[in-house]
């Protein structure tokens, strides 16, 4: 399928898309995943092209962010335009691996950098925002499993549930980030035995090399990083000043925080979704001695959840009911109003249950 959101433009086979990424002001993320589709850009609009038929045009100014699954369909020319009008490229291989990103930034220093800058010498802040952080992951991890597991969890899930819980109760007694973290990776160690738990029987017990599950999580971890990047990045934040995250490498330490409390409600709920309703099977992978790759239709279905997920909507405890997308906006807010003292501690994203 090659669509738009606004149903402009459908063909019968591809996968282009362009959903609204950012509702208030109105800006999309392109998708591109089909060997036959071509991106030209002329008259400061993308066209989007599939076996040399033109399907739609978005306007460049319009464009937050592409994703590139597969080939790259485009020029250099075209590419470097992208790239100079700062829009980010992320290329995906087929088999779903992210082999690069490209973000080309700005020269300017990041809006909020002194005073991110100035706020990270206050051990009292950065603790306790690295407590938040850490709770909400705990705390969503434990929601999810719940959910999952539905009224009959397996007694080996239940204890899981019971340390998360003991977790999040002790957590007033970690005196310093080095604690914090602790309590973060044990929780995140069993909550992944958990989750494996709860997994159609035919994904359970494959061997650690080949393992489909950790490619499909390292998939949503990688778009949803980039989401995270891409919001933070537009409301004026540097993303190498962190609180729990602050040594994080070869990774941008925001992101990693940001992380923290929506890897469980966005990433790890949509490959749990689509494992559990049989929407993707183990014939949608690619056995080799080199290890397991995502076949390109499933990569493509992949995407096209992703997008879903982003837009439904969530019980939000500050905010009502709103997206997803909209709860990443909404938290990059709620840590500036931190940053600034307009809220006296951060209050981060926490599924209802």
């Amino acid at each position: 399928m090659l669509a738009c959101e606004d149903g402009n433009a459908q063909e019968s086979r591809g996968f282009a898309h362009f959903p609204h990424s950012f509702s208030q002001k109105l800006m999309t993320t392109i998708y591109v995943a089909q060997p036959q589709t071509e991106l030209k850009i002329q008259s400061r609009q993308l066209q989007v092209f599939h076996q040399q038929r033109f399907c739609f045009a978005v306007p460049l100014n319009r464009i937050s962010q592409m994703v590139i699954l597969g080939q790259q369909p485009w020029t250099r020319k075209a590419a470097n335009l992208v790239l100079s009008l700062h829009i980010p490229v992320l290329y995906f291989e087929p088999d779903g691996r992210c082999v690069e990103y490209l973000n080309p930034g700005t020269l300017e220093p990041a809006k909020y950098l002194n005073v991110q800058m100035q706020r990270a010498q206050d051990s009292n802040f950065t603790h306790t925002t690295a407590e938040s952080l850490v709770r909400a992951k705990l705390h969503n991890a434990r929601v999810l499993l719940l959910q999952l597991g539905g009224a009959s969890q397996p007694a080996t899930v239940q204890q899981v549930l019971n340390l998360l819980q003991r977790l999040m109760d002790d957590l007033p007694m970690a005196s310093s980030l080095i604690a914090l973290k602790s309590y973060e990776s044990t929780g995140a160690a069993f909550y992944r035995a958990a989750l494996s738990r709860l997994l159609p029987e035919e994904f359970r017990n494959r061997n650690q090399g080949l393992n489909p599950i950790q490619r499909l999580n390292n998939l949503g971890t990688a778009l949803l990083s980039q989401r995270i990047q891409t919001v933070l990045q537009s409301v004026g934040l540097d993303l190498d000043i962190a609180n729990l995250h602050f040594d994080a490498v070869n990774r941008q330490p925001l992101v990693c925080d940001f992380l923290s409390e929506f890897q469980g409600a966005i990433a790890d709920r949509l490959v749990m979704e689509l494992l559990q309703s049989r929407q993707i099977v183990p014939d949608d992978f690619i056995w080799v001695n080199q290890g397991v790759f995502l076949e390109p239709s499933a990569l493509e279905r992949f995407v096209q959840h992703w997008d879903a997920t982003l837009s439904s909507r969530v019980e939000y405890l500050y905010a009502g009911e709103i997206s997803y997308q909209q709860c990443l906006e909404v938290q990059a807010q709620e840590y500036i109003d931190c940053l600034l003292e307009d809220q006296e501690f951060y209050r981060p994203m926490l599924l209802k249950g």
